[in-house]
């Protein structure tokens, strides 16, 4: 400015009160800018992107009187303008049309370029509109879009800056907005992870405990079937040997009758009680299950009333286990059964399902001891009275039952629990007071099929005269069994002490043709005395017997060379034919 040029004082206070005038614009424009800046700092208040719009707009609108005002945002997945907002809204169909024709013409990739409000004429020419990128330092967000009241309105120079202003702040608030979405979604994912997670390992705890009970219960009951089969031998022997002394037809002999009868319940029950402790290893083959589900539900079909209606639904494609047939057979009719007795005389429904499904790794965590993989699911269900939460944590106890006295041992569903453990796999129930009851038994799946070994052929003699060394620690049995087999016509060694038989044995190796032994003794147990008498002559054939003892088991006694491995109490025939199997299939000398 000239400093010599004078001004008249009217003058000179019209442009005082303009360039104040304009001061105060630039600052509330400004200011209101900046206040799009608080959305990034405040953005967890409930505020979403149409919010974050429409006051971008108002503060456009307050630079600009703009006709019409839209707003399009960047589908990040489809890379495409979509609409947001338009003010007033009975204008949007003319800007979409425009909009149309401004992106097939290249417009809109016009002032992404430039960065800056660029202003061009409509498609017919009647109308002005301004475009803006809406953008961040890195990202594209959307497209601003001005009509113009007038074809010749020209938009100043410092309205535009402000305008660019406003819409990088609306671009970062947009963004943020995004982020802090995202950054909310994933918190509740992770929230609903962790809370499956925290249930999940409850469960798993409430497992362990449970399994823990159950096995120490197991111990227990392991410990005292071991004495109970010790006490049942010589109950069992002495009584048949009693009745060849007494008169068939006889009342004394049908008391012995009665005796025998009640010593085979009771070994009966040592089984179950062994079964749910799962120390009873029974031979196992590959097998497949499809076929024992439909033999036992034909069975119970012809022992339960007609009212009870049974449905089935077996897959055909599932996979083999290893597993005992006997013992799978007694799961599925103990089930059923279970099943059967939660039903209303009047009668009910029982669904069982036989399907494959593969165990996920947050599956195997709901279930202790399982491995991921393919797997057998057997479910039994029933629409009786159901159980309450209290009972279910109880259900696999051993003798517990919700049964009337005198019609359940409470054995049962420990069974089961004992046999599927002992399979690999695993067996859960739910239930509701009044909405019956589903068990789940899984067990795993294997891909090869072994072949199965022949059988050796049972015996039909049982007498002998072969040399019989007899090793048992208890004196009534060894008495026994000696009685027996001397019955038998075998000529008998009895040893009380397993360091005298093994220097009897020492002394003369050729002397016996078979060892008996028991596996529970003092000094030497029966498999370490087996093997130091194979050591001494490795075809002479050993029988383990043994009450129960949680070191051995059959497979185990097989695989070190013991030619048989039987469980007491033994009755004669058994006894009788168990010798004279052995002794008719002798070890090959490759052994």
């Amino acid at each position: 400015m000239n400093r010599n040029v004078k001004m008249d004082p009217e003058n000179l206070q019209a442009r005082i009160e303009y360039l104040e005038e304009n001061g105060r614009l630039i600052q509330n424009a400004l200011e209101m800018a900046l206040s799009l800046g608080d959305f990034q700092e405040n953005i967890n208040k409930s505020y979403d992107g149409e919010y974050i719009l429409r006051e971008a707009e108002k503060r456009i609108r307050y630079l600009i009187p703009f006709d019409a005002s839209a707003f399009y945002l960047i589908d990040q997945d489809q890379s495409d303008f979509i609409f947001s907002l338009c003010e007033p809204s009975e204008k949007k169909q003319y800007i979409e049309d425009q909009v149309g024709y401004m992106i097939e013409k290249g417009f809109f990739a016009w002032a992404i370029r430039e960065r800056r409000g660029i202003t061009i004429s409509s498609h017919d020419h009647s109308r002005r509109l301004m475009l803006h990128v809406i953008a961040t330092a890195s990202r594209i967000r959307g497209m601003f879009v001005g009509l113009l009241p007038n074809k010749k309105d020209i938009i100043p120079d410092k309205s535009m800056t402000l305008v660019s202003f406003i819409l990088l702040n609306t671009a970062n608030a947009v963004e943020s907005l995004e982020y802090h979405q995202l950054l909310r979604d994933q918190n509740s994912i992770l929230e609903k992870k962790v809370e499956e997670r925290t249930a999940a390992l409850a469960s798993s705890e409430n497992q362990l405990q449970q399994v823990m009970k159950l096995q120490a219960i197991g111990t227990l009951a392991g410990g005292i079937a071991h004495d109970f089969n010790n006490i049942l031998f010589p109950i069992v022997g002495y009584t048949e040997l009693t009745m060849d002394d007494v008169p068939e037809g006889s009342q004394a002999r049908q008391n012995l009758e009665e005796v025998l009868k009640a010593t085979n319940r009771a070994k009966e029950l040592v089984q179950q009680i062994l079964t749910f402790s799962r120390q009873n290893g029974q031979e196992r083959k590959p097998l497949k299950v499809q076929s024992l589900i439909k033999e036992a539900l034909k069975l119970l079909r012809a022992t339960i009333p007609s009212s009870i209606e049974i449905n089935c639904s077996v897959d055909e494609e599932c996979g083999p286990i290893i597993g005992d047939p006997t013992q799978i057979h007694q799961v599925v009719m103990n089930l059923c059964t279970n099943a059967y007795h939660a039903l209303p005389e009047t009668g009910g429904k029982i669904e069982v399902c036989l399907k494959e499904i593969n165990l996920s790794y947050e599956q195997s965590l709901q279930r202790v001891g399982m491995k991921v993989g393919r797997h057998l699911e057997l479910t039994v269900k029933d629409n009786g009275h159901g159980m309450a939460p209290q009972v279910m944590e109880r259900i696999f106890e051993p003798y517990y039952t919700t049964k009337e006295q005198g019609k359940g041992t409470g054995l049962g569903l420990s069974v089961i629990h004992g046999i599927i453990k002992n399979h690999g796999g695993d067996i859960s129930v739910y239930s509701q007071p009044g909405k019956g009851a589903t068990f789940s038994a899984i067990l795993p799946v294997i891909d090869d099929i072994e072949v199965e070994i022949e059988p050796v052929k049972t015996a039909s003699a049982t007498n002998g005269n072969e040399r019989i060394l007899l090793i048992d620690d208890e004196e009534q049995i060894i008495d026994l069994e000696r009685r027996i087999l001397e019955g038998l016509g075998y000529k008998v060694t009895p040893k009380t002490d397993s360091e005298e038989a093994l220097a009897e044995f020492r002394a003369r190796p050729d002397r016996f043709d078979l060892v008996v032994t028991d596996m529970t003794m003092p000094k030497i147990t029966g498999d370490r005395l087996a093997r130091r008498l194979m050591d001494i002559n490795p075809q002479i054939p050993v029988i383990l017997c043994t009450g129960f003892n949680e070191a051995i088991t059959e497979e185990k006694a097989l695989a070190m060379g013991i030619d048989k491995f039987v469980m007491k109490p033994i009755v004669r025939d058994e006894l009788a034919n168990t010798i004279r199997t052995v002794l008719d299939n002798p070890k090959s000398l490759s052994n």
